[in-house]
């Protein structure tokens, strides 16, 4: 344990505080469709032309496990944080459904030329390019306490895998075909020490405002404000024929805190 955790600890414990491994996280949601309760979670987006519109997006400010679910967001009290916590590592999630243009032949519901292969190009691009042109900061109280690039800080975690493939049907790929993607994207190696860790780990009280600020560059705004999507995913009815199933795809982007938490001692925990 370094000194300045040590010292931080010590003060916790003259109040009798519990040190836990803990984690926070917040998610920003990009889709077509949002289902019951999730119309009304603050910071979500329908298509990417409404997320290209701010140049700044936040975490931990608005959203609770309550409101938008703990698939996307463990708080129990928005822009507050429920106990103590020291955070030791910053990590930020660019996820997309991972790219497959195995469908790009598919004629939705029978009808020719309707077809949503532009999502697997900007699927790619979400995850693997966007990351370099934002900025993150993390805000305690009235400080900016942390500033990273956003490909400097992976999550740790996520998906991996591999593999492209030229779909022949019978010929030989002409030049320009494009392949079958079937890749995952994400920031670096999905092992959880492969995180931005703070130089110095950054307490934070109970009770004190927090906010992760995403900034996105004049790049990845121009661009967002001019495409189209998230389009839908397409599966086939138990007929295997006309009228299909859609259902949404999600983009999204998740800032997680990784520390520990300090809570008043449980009953178990007396001698």
């Amino acid at each position: 344990m370094k000194a300045y955790e040590q010292e931080v600890f010590a003060d916790f414990k003259k109040y009798a505080n519990v040190v836990e491994a803990w984690a926070i996280y917040d998610s920003i949601i990009i889709s077509p469709t949002f289902l019951g309760g999730e119309q009304n979670v603050g910071g979500w987006f329908t298509n990417f032309n409404a997320f290209g519109q701010q140049d700044q997006h936040s975490f931990f400010k608005t959203r609770t496990e309550g409101i938008a679910g703990s698939a996307y967001c463990n708080l129990q009290s928005a822009d507050s944080m429920d106990y103590a916590f020291i955070a030791d590592s910053i990590g930020l999630a660019v996820m997309s459904p991972a790219p497959n243009t195995e469908g790009r032949g598919s004629e939705p519901d029978g009808v020719a030329g309707d077809l949503y292969d532009e999502d697997d190009l900007i699927s790619h691009w979400w995850a693997a390019e966007m990351p370099n042109h934002m900025g993150l900061q993390l805000k305690i109280q009235q400080d900016i306490r942390a500033e990273v690039q956003c490909m400097h800080c992976p999550p740790g975690y996520g998906a991996i895998g591999g593999g492209t493939a030229f779909n022949h049907e019978g010929q030989a790929p002409v030049h320009g075909d494009i392949p079958y993607m079937t890749n995952a994207v994400v920031q670096g190696v999905p092992v959880l020490s492969n995180r931005y860790p703070l130089p110095q780990p950054i307490g934070i009280p109970r009770t004190a405002t927090i906010e992760g600020i995403l900034h996105l560059s004049e790049f990845v705004r121009e661009l967002m404000q001019n495409v189209t999507g998230p389009q839908e995913y397409q599966f086939n009815s138990l007929t295997g024929l006309p009228p299909y199933t859609f259902y949404q795809r999600r983009y999204s982007i998740q800032m997680s805190l990784f520390g520990q938490r300090l809570v008043q001692q449980r009953a178990q925990y007396h001698r």
